[in-house]
């Protein structure tokens, strides 16, 4: 294999050399400062959830108080005192927090709905049930009562879309403000035995000064989080973990569907059940029965005009227990994407058919023992879905996924394997377009040392059978286009499986003022993973360096700052270049505490090939292109929040452009009301955009036809919130979006490996004609597309872990084939389109008996 020489091989060496400096490092020591174990009492009678300190378990709680700033200095003294104290029963632990202010009229608190952020004061306590330096539980309020709560896993990775039930109060007073936190043992796992001891820490913001202190001191330069937690002890004779929970919810719908005679309003129903049981301390089975596909908050809206498909965050209840098992930096969910379970139906035509697959069942059993041994399994029966037409649109589905790891010195190092398998109960109707199964297999681990470098990869291998005709498919998808005339791999028409395997390694530096990492990965041409993983790279060996400087204390002009340095490379197997770029990218915040970033990005240097452009056609040698992006932040802490960004691009040795810009203030009015209003623009010219492919496929008679495409986009995002109390909200979503396009200059590929760019294409026909070689009626088009979404969601939290959305949901969509951009025509003529609502209403209701 041809590999060329590294660019920014001294960079990466000056990374090494720096990284052996002790002086990078700014004289922080590794050692936690000040006191690191807090100690729990028992109280004898449960405290009063009222966000005051006179209950009598409060009078003999020690008190714990040395708290130290992290941001925007790390290791430096606290601007104002914080103490907490921790008491335990039987059931729940509750922590006292006291934030000491000196002007308590000038606390910032401000009401929003559950989980979401706003720049108030807030109090976080974190919990490590397990005390494995690896996990932990995050439990957030602010002084205005809004919850938030996060899950942990691989120490630093936070997963926000976890949602505990526990419970807070909180009060402004004299002195300052308080949260009095009480959260169920139910919530948080932990080893048998009759005492326990958690990892534990205490965090504040403090929102006027934009400062985070934290007990004990927390060094952001080590990125790490669970790791540096302190220790809570004192905890005795808690039992197990006595965890049985049960939510059912129901939907009910109203929605438009078109028919032969105009429109349909049908009225829809559905029903499910999540169901936890703790089978021990540290086992606990979950169980449902069609889960909630997120039908409230959906997934966004995109425009993809890729070749390959979008990945979206996964929002059902079920699949979040134990998540952080399941996921490992990357390779783990590469084999197991939890939305491809009860995922929407492939051989979906028809609006009218069925958005999700039915999930009959699932069951999940995970644990952890004394050793570090921890293991998961998943099962799911996913029903057979038909369609409007009467045909299989996605067959009945059984799926299998095992988990196995071992945490080794603490957690410092681990080891751990993965399996899957997925059985399709196929059809005349399915066989010729499915795959029949689909198994995976991966090991994985990491290892640290000399408390900063870590040493990590990954193996894993695939399989999948199905018939000749659904191979075929597969070996001609976009993810591996086998059809290419200069393909590594020869499509074989005659294959009923396909096999193959990923690599990885990566040794890093993970703490200090300055990181280093270096990445190698190897992925085989029949790789397939995306039966039930998340893969659509492979045939690909990439090799990956980056450095990053961070500070750690304010210095002149700037509270904090970071710069970031990489260069990626990738090549075929076969050794074909098909990417080379670096990354020089700046981030800080000021005195005034506005920010500002930039980044300037250089692409396909050298002699770059893009073995997907033609889609399926043969590896077309690409151009160098540059882009520049500047980006400015108002201070968040003021009522009216401007933000700002400007990017240029060029590339196909000036053919191709682009320039864009966003604006967009956010404004609130008092502690309830919130408001954004954000426009984004974009003109760009693609000087080789694929129209279509002409001939016939694995000949050498097809044409690979390109075309001029001069682009318009704008979108427009309107977001309004009100907030009435912590646990009853409503919000507003509203976006307009046009995209124009206008083709010109059809050609096709003449010699695809040319060095100069005129000599890759043809010369072009003449505008209004098509090519000889296309057939009758083909053209190149124009479009025109506007659309518009929105939503009104109220939701309202009448009890703990019980949860009641109001819904209602409008999109409308049309399109011409123009491709001139008209804004005031095409915003008028948006609101002609039929509008297709959606009334929803959905109750949950949470049993904890």
């Amino acid at each position: 294999m041809n590999i060329p020489r590294l660019p920014f091989g001294s960079v990466a060496l000056a990374a090494a050399i720096l990284t052996l400096s002790p002086l990078q490092d700014g004289g922080i020591a590794r050692a936690q400062q000040g006191e690191t174990v807090a100690r729990a009492v028992r109280a004898e009678v449960a405290p009063r959830l009222d966000g005051r300190d006179d209950d009598a378990v409060w009078a003999i709680a020690p008190v714990s108080d040395q708290f130290y700033q992290f941001s925007p200095g790390e290791a430096l003294p606290a601007r104002f005192r914080t103490a907490f104290r921790v008491a335990y029963d039987d059931r729940t632990l509750y922590v006292f927090v006291r934030a000491y202010d000196p002007r308590p009229d000038s606390i910032v608190a401000l009401l929003s709905r559950r989980d979401v952020k706003t720049p108030s004061e807030w109090l976080k306590v974190v919990v490590d049930g397990y005390h494995d330096r690896r996990t932990g539980l995050q439990f957030m309020v602010n002084p205005a009562g809004v919850k938030r709560d996060a899950n942990i896993y691989s120490d630093v990775v936070e997963d926000i879309a976890w949602d505990g039930v526990w419970d807070v109060a909180t009060q402004i007073d004299s002195e300052g403000w308080t949260a009095e936190f009480a959260i169920p043992f139910s919530q948080i796992r932990y080893e048998p035995g009759e005492s326990q001891t958690f990892g534990f820490g205490i965090w504040r913001d403090h929102a006027r000064y934009a400062e985070r202190d934290a007990w004990p001191a927390y060094h952001p330069s080590y990125q790490t989080f669970a790791s540096q937690l302190g220790d809570l002890v004192g905890i005795e004779g808690i039992g197990r973990n006595r965890r049985l929970e049960v939510l059912p919810y129901v939907v009910t719908k109203n929605v438009s569907e078109p028919s032969a005679t105009g429109w349909n309003h049908p009225q829809q129903f559905s029903a499910g059940v999540d169901l936890k049981a703790g089978l021990a301390s540290n086992v606990t089975v979950d169980a449902t029965i069609n889960p909630d596909f997120g039908q409230v908050e959906a997934d966004p809206a995109v425009l993809n005009l890729s070749a390959f498909e979008v990945r979206f965050d996964e929002r059902r209840p079920f699949f979040q227990e134990g998540v952080n098992l399941f996921r490992c930096n990357g390779p783990c969910e590469g084999v197991f994407y939890t939305r491809r379970v009860g995922r929407s139906p492939q051989l979906r035509t028809d609006a009218r058919d069925e958005r999700f697959s039915s999930i009959l069942g699932a069951a999940k059993v995970t644990g952890r023992f004394a050793n570090g041994t921890q293991f998961g399994v998943v099962g799911v029966l996913s029903a057979r879905e038909t369609g409007v037409s009467g045909q299989t649109i996605e067959p009945a589905t059984t799926t299998l996924v095992g988990r196995l790891v071992r945490d080794f010195r603490g957690g410092r190092s681990q080891f751990g394997g993965m399996v899957t398998g997925l059985q399709r109960d196929l059809d005349s109707a399915t066989e010729p377009f499915l795959r029949r199964d689909a198994y995976t297999a991966l090991v994985q681990g990491y290892h640290r040392f000399a408390d900063r470098w870590e040493v990590s990869g990954y193996s894993g291998q695939s399989i999948v059978h199905g018939s000749e005709e659904a191979i075929a498919r597969t070996q001609l998808s976009s993810v591996h286009y086998h059809q290419r005339p200069d393909h590594e791999r020869a499509f074989d028409p005659t294959a009923t499986s396909m096999s193959g395997g990923v690599t990885s390694a990566t040794i890093r530096r993970y703490s200090g003022r300055v990181r280093w990492q270096t990445t190698g990965r190897y992925a085989t041409p029949n790789t397939e993973l995306n039966d039930l993983g998340f893969v659509t790279l492979v045939n690909d060996f990439q090799l990956r360096n980056e450095l990053v400087l961070v500070s750690v204390v304010p210095k002149g002009i700037y509270r904090r700052a970071n710069a970031v340095f990489s260069a990626d490379q990738h090549w075929t197997t076969g050794g074909l270049p098909t990417g080379l770029s670096t990354l020089v990218h700046g981030s800080a915040e000021f005195t005034n505490f506005w920010g500002a970033s930039f980044s300037y990005n250089a692409r396909q240097l050298g002699a770059t090939h893009c073995v997907s452009c033609a889609r399926g056609g043969p590896a077309l040698r690409q151009s160098p292109s540059h882009s520049l992006s500047v980006g400015l932040d108002g201070d968040e802490r003021r009522a009216f929040v401007p933000e700002f960004g400007v990017s240029v691009e060029r590339g196909d040795e000036g053919r191709s452009w682009a320039r864009g810009a966003e604006l967009g203030v956010t404004a609130r009015a008092g502690a309830r009301t919130s408001m954004s209003l954000a426009v984004e623009y974009e003109r760009s010219v693609d000087d080789a955009q694929w129209v279509a492919n002409f001939g016939d496929a694995l000949s050498d008679t097809t044409h690979y036809t390109f075309a001029r495409l001069d682009q318009h986009v704008l979108g427009i995002t309107l977001r309004a919130n009100v907030t009435m109390t912590p646990t009853l909200s409503l919000e507003l979503y509203a976006q307009p979006f046009i995209a124009t396009g206008d083709r010109s200059a059809w050609r096709e590929i003449a010699d695809a490996r040319a060095e100069d760019y005129e000599a890759r294409f043809s010369a072009p026909v003449p505008a209004g004609t098509a090519p000889a070689y296309a057939p009758a009626g083909a053209s190149l088009s124009d479009y025109n597309s506007r659309q518009f979404n929105s939503n009104v969601v109220l939701r309202w939290e009448y009890r703990p872990g019980s949860v009641m959305f109001l819904v209602w949901q409008q999109g409308r969509s049309n399109g011409i084939d123009d491709g001139r951009f008209a804004v005031s025509r095409d915003l008028g003529d948006m609101f002609d389109a039929r509008p297709d609502n959606t009334l929803l209403l959905k109750v949950s209701y949470w049993f904890n008996p």
